[in-house]
């Protein structure tokens, strides 16, 4: 767990003070899964960022969201800005971050972690997410054991005739999570499927996708001093990836 004290640091404004003043309330609650660009061990450098992937140990209890996450940027006059965003899935925690700057391939490539894909069709469904997640408005979500599901619908045209999206992911905190993700024309087809389970989830319209970040996300991609190969890198990660239709998710 990062020091969130954040000595030397002054919160800039009071949403980020409560937000400090959670985490340290409440630090056992929350593991840490992802943390990018942590600080010198000197301080961080102002005007950086910070991303951090977080598992939320009670959710699973209250059937609250199981993911957070975390945006830290220190300002270049003393003081720190932190955003949070619970989230049902570690995928769409994973997505929010990533439209305020994160670079994608920390939440995607790195193999036998928590926070991350446990095999390549949890990959291309990820990143497929991360890359057109706005288009998307959350309806429901469930945690249940070994397992969170949340149903979500499109608002673009290119979910016109199912438009309801469900995701189903399951976790292994030495694999990383296992995603899987159909579409349904109604939220009754979703809750049937979910009860029944007896055929493949429908594929996803994938249809023309735009990706929207953030001011944030443009301010910190601005800050950014990447090699113009990691800029490659990134892109070949947000490209849109086809996914096949899939059973339910296998722990």
């Amino acid at each position: 767990m990062p020091d969130l004290s954040l000595p030397q640091w002054q919160p800039a404004d009071s949403a980020s003070a409560r937000a400090q003043q959670h985490f340290l309330e409440a630090e056992e609650v929350y593991d840490l899964l992802i943390e990018t660009d942590p600080a010198e061990p000197d301080g961080p450098e102002p005007g950086s960022d910070n991303f951090l992937l977080f598992e939320n140990l009670d959710a699973y209890e209250e059937n609250a969201n199981p993911a957070l996450g975390a945006h830290l940027h220190y300002g270049t006059d003393g003081t720190f800005t932190l955003a949070t965003r619970p989230a049902p899935t570690f995928a769409m925690a994973a997505a929010w971050l990533v439209a305020r700057g994160a670079d994608p391939g920390a939440f995607l490539h790195r193999a036998g972690h928590g926070g991350t894909p446990a095999d390549e069709r949890s990959a291309a469904v990820a990143a497929r997410f991360i890359t057109d997640h706005a288009r998307y408005e959350q309806v429901e979500h469930s945690v249940e054991p070994g397992e969170t599901w949340v149903m979500l619908r499109d608002t673009t045209s290119a979910g016109a005739a199912r438009p309801y999206l469900l995701q189903v992911e399951t976790g292994d905190p030495d694999r990383g999570y296992t995603l899987r993700e159909g579409s349904f024309a109604s939220p009754q087809e979703v809750q049937q499927w979910l009860e029944t389970r007896r055929t493949a989830l429908p594929p996803v319209a994938q249809g023309e996708v735009t990706v929207v970040y953030s001011p944030q996300a443009l301010a910190a991609r601005a800050r950014t001093t990447a090699s113009s190969a990691k800029s490659t890198s990134t892109e070949a990660a947000l490209a849109p990836v086809p996914v096949s239709a899939g059973r339910r998710a296998v722990r």
